[in-house]
């Protein structure tokens, strides 16, 4: 038995038989012979198509069934595989129908009961079918190896062991641009460039003739003279024993690819040695590509990798954050964006840019990556604003000129709208300056108008605007002023100013101004007008003689010589002991007893009499007397103490105002210190009265001279609560003791809901943190009574008592208030 018929793997035979008894014989045989196989019957055109959905290694079939025949079997098979054997088993073949079923595709035919010929059949069908599918392979296989041979997108070419060419595929004729025709039996050297030596192709040679294949790029030849660049790749072809009959050269062009990898090392050198910054980003913002300006503006040595740094680490974060945002997907649609911003570079250096965003898109159109081109413009930044600060700034003085004035008055003026607030404009013309020129030299009037300059600046506020306006006029400009008062200010501050004389060499110059002052809304609402009313005035102010000045409006004349007058009298006040102490009592609302008293600063006039706190205090605070007067206030303030003292009332303090600058003051502390012991006045029967705005002003230093009051036993008062911004959050962490409420919320009790309520509210707020509370202003027993039902611990106002002269209170001390 042939090693076939004896393989241990079952057959797959397919019986096609109508005869049970004939197929049951047919398979008897076939066991009986030894042969392993399974097996299925089928009798019609429906059952053979069904069972041809599996594999089958033979195929037995009967000539000729009632109404289905083997000829119509055997072309349903032939459809399906066409080398399966079939073979007929039949006992009414004949020799004529036998001939046509071999030519229609049957293997062989068997006689019904004659089975001597059965298995030898079996055997030779199965190796022919083997070697039939074999060979149909091969044929296949040839056939796709030979068009993708010729469809391929390489260069192909065979030759002889000699090196003559037998065979070229149609790539080759395109890439080189010779035909099959013209190439048979040439050799490669055809297509030598030139670009490589003798050398060169006798390592080839020498590679291939030894068996081995050979790869390399070539530079070559087309047929019309233009050289290409070749990957190469050539194979010997070897027999059985081993020798070469033939070179299969596979050559693939990489002409575009030399070509663009030289373009790209070409513009890498161009991107490498520009001075911008050129970036290449995805689209999510991670960097790829920085060169070498890139990489020395932001600090990065070439071996720094780029792996994980993104937008921000370019740009501030502000500006990534807008390139991301509004950038990015701008250049999504329209590919390109310019415009500028700023660099963080070494250093953390901020550097102004001119900014370029391309879009790359792929072959599809997606969007592939971004180029961010950025150009260091900061010496044009530089000459814009040093052409701008030329063209608005005076070259002599570097102050402002008058263009400068003209733009910014127009968002001064905003401003004082939108706050209800005032501008004035001073137009100073020095006198007597063209004497000084005259004298000492323009050089020296030239220093002189620098050193005008420098002291204007020092002695005005920083946010006060001062201009030349050429020649020896200049032009200030004080904007946000709360009251149009407010530029006598101005004027005073000026005028101290220039007290002491200006040195040009071995001279002393005293500097005068005449001085014309216009106001918004007063003046005008233009900055025209009110230059052109300042210069008006400037000039009235001249003709009254040297360092006059003259306000363009005369009620503002004659207020502001009032102003000064009343400024000068006050600095000989303290000489002249005009100032003087009232007292208002304070009274404990549970019993009617006085528990101290309030000092107010009065001033007697010599010509004016009595002057109102409302009109001299300003001054003091805007002249700085407030300091020396202050002191003498707290001195005068322990003096009545003590007299109380030695009239048998030690338990009654006194309450005294501080102002802002008092309470800045550096030396506060050491004042009172020294004020207390030489009065022999007990620290805790003064209380010092701060307001509530001057506390908020800079609450941790305020804090700081609270605790060192506390230390020393004085008591310390809020006064006016209400009427600025506390925050609680610090006001509870002051040490306190008392929490006055302003006369603007009792005057209305009774009467006005909300400020019951706040009235109220500061009460409860005050108990919760452990201070009493003063009421101030109490005019009505309404009002009196309602803040003893809410448990107010004292008051004071006129219901009470007016401020009284000491020694008109010396007779209230043993006084008690009945309710």
């Amino acid at each position: 038995m042939s090693k076939l018929l004896a393989s241990p793997d079952p057959l797959h035979i397919l019986l096609i038989e109508d005869d049970e008894n004939d197929a049951l014989l047919f398979i008897d045989h076939l066991k009986f012979g030894g042969l392993v196989f399974d097996w299925q019957l089928v009798d019609s055109e429906p059952g053979l198509l069904a069972a041809l959905e599996k594999p089958w290694d033979m195929i037995f079939s009967d000539y000729s069934m009632p109404g289905f025949g083997g000829s119509r079997a055997l072309e349903l098979v032939r459809a399906r595989d066409p080398d399966i054997p079939f073979i007929f088993v039949s006992g009414t073949i004949g020799e004529t129908a036998a001939a046509e079923a071999i030519r229609s595709g049957a293997q062989d035919y068997i006689i019904k009961g004659d089975y001597t010929r059965l298995l030898p059949i079996v055997d030779r069908e199965l190796r022919d079918t083997r070697l039939r599918r074999e060979r149909r392979e091969a044929d296949q296989t040839l056939r796709k190896l030979s068009l993708a041979v010729k469809q391929a997108a390489d260069s192909i070419f065979i030759t002889d062991p000699a090196g003559r060419i037998e065979y070229v595929n149609p790539a080759f004729e395109k890439l080189t641009g010779y035909n099959a025709e013209e190439i048979k039996g040439q050799t490669p050297a055809l297509l030598r460039s030139g670009y490589h030596d003798d050398n060169f192709y006798e390592k080839l040679w020498g590679c291939i003739s030894r068996g081995e294949s050979y790869y390399n790029t070539l530079v070559n030849r087309r047929k019309n003279g233009e050289l290409f660049y070749e990957e190469k790749v050539i194979t010997p072809l070897k027999n059985n024993v081993g020798d070469v009959t033939h070179y299969v050269s596979t050559g693939r062009d990489i002409t575009a690819r030399i070509q663009a990898e030289a373009e790209r090392k070409r513009l890498a050198s161009i991107l490498e040695a520009t001075p911008d910054l050129v970036a290449i980003h995805e689209p999510d913002g991670r960097l790829r590509y920085l060169n070498s300006a890139g990489r020395h503006l932001l600090d990065l040595k070439s071996d720094d990798v780029l792996e994980g740094r993104c937008l921000k680490d370019i740009f501030p974060e502000d500006t990534a954050e807008k390139l991301l945002v509004d950038v990015i997907p701008y250049v999504r649609e329209h590919r390109y964006w310019k415009g500028e911003t700023v660099l963080t570079v070494v250093e953390n250096r901020s550097l102004p840019v001119s900014l370029v965003v391309i879009a790359h898109q792929d072959e599809k159109g997606e969007l592939e990556d971004l180029s961010i081109i950025a150009r260091d413009i900061s010496e044009r930044h530089r000459y814009e604003k040093e052409l701008r600060h030329r063209a608005t700034h005076d070259a002599l003085t570097n102050l402002p000129n008058r263009f400068f004035l003209i733009d910014y008055f127009q968002s001064a003026l905003e401003r004082a709208r939108r706050n209800n607030r005032c501008i004035a404009l001073l137009f100073l013309d020095l006198d007597n300056f063209k004497r000084i020129n005259d004298n000492l030299g323009h050089a020296s009037g030239d220093r002189l108008l620098q050193q005008v300059a420098s002291r204007l600046t020092q002695c005005l506020r920083p946010s006060d605007t001062i201009v030349r306006h050429g020649g020896d006029e200049f032009t200030i400009m004080a904007d946000d002023l709360a009251y149009v008062d407010n530029a006598l200010i101005v004027l005073r501050k000026l005028h101290d100013a220039f007290e002491q004389p200006i040195k040009l060499g071995h001279h002393e110059v005293y500097v005068t101004f005449s001085t014309g002052i216009a106001l918004y809304p007063n003046d005008g609402d233009s900055v025209e007008d009110l230059l052109r009313h300042a210069d008006t005035a400037m000039y009235q102010a001249k003709a009254s003689g040297s360092n006059q000045y003259c306000f363009y409006t005369p009620e503002m004349n004659a207020r502001g010589h009032e102003y000064l007058e009343m400024e000068a009298d006050l600095r000989h006040a303290l000489d002249q002991q005009a100032f003087h102490l009232y007292c208002q009592p304070q009274i404990n609302l549970q019993d009617g007893q006085m528990v101290g008293a309030e000092v107010l600063l009065r001033w007697q006039h010599p010509s004016h009499g009595l002057i109102s706190p409302a009109e001299f205090i300003p001054l003091l605070e805007s002249s700085g007397l407030i300091i020396p007067v202050g002191e003498w206030v707290l001195r005068e303030a322990c003096r009545i103490h003590r007299s109380w003292c030695e009239a048998g009332f030690d338990k009654l303090r006194i309450s005294v105002n501080v102002s802002a600058a008092q309470f800045s003051d550096g030396n506060l502390m050491k004042k009172i210190g020294q004020i207390l012991h030489e009065e022999a006045m007990p620290g805790n029967c003064l209380e010092l009265e701060i307001t509530e705005n001057v506390v908020m002003r800079d609450p941790v230093n305020a804090a700081a001279t609270l605790d060192a009051l506390h230390a020393m036993g004085v008591r310390t008062a809020i006064d006016d609560f209400g009427t600025g911004y506390s925050s609680l959050a610090y006001l509870k962490q002051f040490p306190l003791n008392v929490l006055k409420i302003d006369q603007t919320f009792v005057g209305d009790l009774g009467r006005d809901r909300s400020d019951e309520a706040i009235v109220e509210a500061s009460i409860s707020l005050a108990q919760k943190l452990g201070l009493e509370t003063v009421a101030e202003g109490v005019e009505t027993r309404e009002q009196l009574a309602f803040l003893q039902t809410r448990g107010c611990n004292m008051v004071q106002g006129y219901f009470l008592s007016r401020p009284l002269s000491c020694d008109v209170f010396a007779e209230l001390l043993p006084k008690r208030w009945q309710w």
